[in-house]
């Protein structure tokens, strides 16, 4: 039974509780506000950069690089989302792309500030005030307790008015307008709360994985996973995106562990496509739907 609390499985479990909260805080957006966005990693890269220069360049309390990593990256998710608020569809997920490939591009340049492609390594100084621990038990508990945490914001926003809001502009903006809701700042709001708890999740990485660079935090593949998860748990819904970590990040992890790279990823997209064509709904939406009433 201790093999399956080994440090590889409980770093399985990390992940999955994180990926679970990232992938909540993209629903917020996507899943009731209709905006598909695809630039989540920036905000993520964001947060974690500016924990990792502000404790390893000036000797700034990681938490206090949470909190600037969190006023910066909502500063910049209004400037860059408005604009683009006037798109639908695909177009708008296409504007929001450029944003973390100019991050990305940026991160690797500014290597005075962000030591480019080397990368920042934290240095392992454990405890509370820096946020890193010896046991991958102490993460596991402060991942859960954010993954629980977006989703209590998602059920408080599920059955509160700005839910009933972001429902009805995603459902239909212009009717939705004529009724008196200001779509603009509703898109806003739901924005920015998105976009802090996904720099809450870049915190957490960087204090966790305790190295940096460009590639890992500003992929456009993080955006991908982020949106996929809550597309196979099920959008518009508060538990889809913890249920489609639950199922697809322990498989992702367990198939790297017993194969290569060519079959773990045909056995990963098989069951991705399997998911998909059985509960096209989400696996939560498909459940219900199958629900008698």
């Amino acid at each position: 039974m201790s093999a399956f609390f080994n440090d590889y499985y409980l770093n399985i479990a990390v992940m999955t509780c994180l990926w679970a909260a990232l992938s909540g805080a993209w629903n917020l957006m996507a899943g009731y506000g209709g905006l598909v966005s695809l630039g989540q990693s920036a905000f993520f890269g964001i947060g974690a950069y500016i924990t990792a220069i502000a404790f390893t360049r000036y000797g700034v309390s990681p938490w206090l690089g949470l909190i600037a990593g969190i006023f910066v990256t909502t500063g910049l998710a209004v400037a860059i989302s408005w604009p683009c608020f006037r798109l639908r569809g695909a177009f708008f997920s296409l504007a929001t792309l450029v944003f973390p490939i100019a991050m990305e591009i940026v991160a690797n340049n500014w290597s005075d500030l962000t030591r480019g492609p080397s990368g920042i390594a934290i240095p392992f100084q454990p405890g509370i005030s820096t946020f890193i621990f010896s046991s991958r038990w102490a993460y596991l508990v402060a991942a859960f307790a954010l993954m629980m945490t977006v989703y209590g914001i998602t059920r408080w926003m599920h059955r509160g008015r700005l839910g009933l809001y972001l429902i009805a502009v995603r459902d239909d903006e212009a009717t939705a307008a004529s009724m008196g809701i200001k779509t603009v700042r509703v898109k806003l709001i739901v924005t920015m709360i998105s976009a802090a708890l996904t720099a809450v999740g870049g915190f957490f990485y960087a204090q966790y994985i305790l190295f940096l660079d460009p590639p890992s935090v500003f992929s456009i593949n993080i955006s991908v996973q982020i949106a996929l998860l809550s597309i196979i748990g099920g959008l518009g819904t508060p538990l889809g995106p913890i249920v489609g970590s639950l199922v697809m990040t322990p498989l992702d992890g367990v198939l790297s562990q017993f194969f290569g790279g060519g079959p773990r990823l045909m056995i990963y997209g098989a069951v991705l496509l399997g998911t998909v064509l059985l509960a096209p709904r989400g696996i939560v939406g498909t459940l219900k739907a199958w629900r008698p009433t």
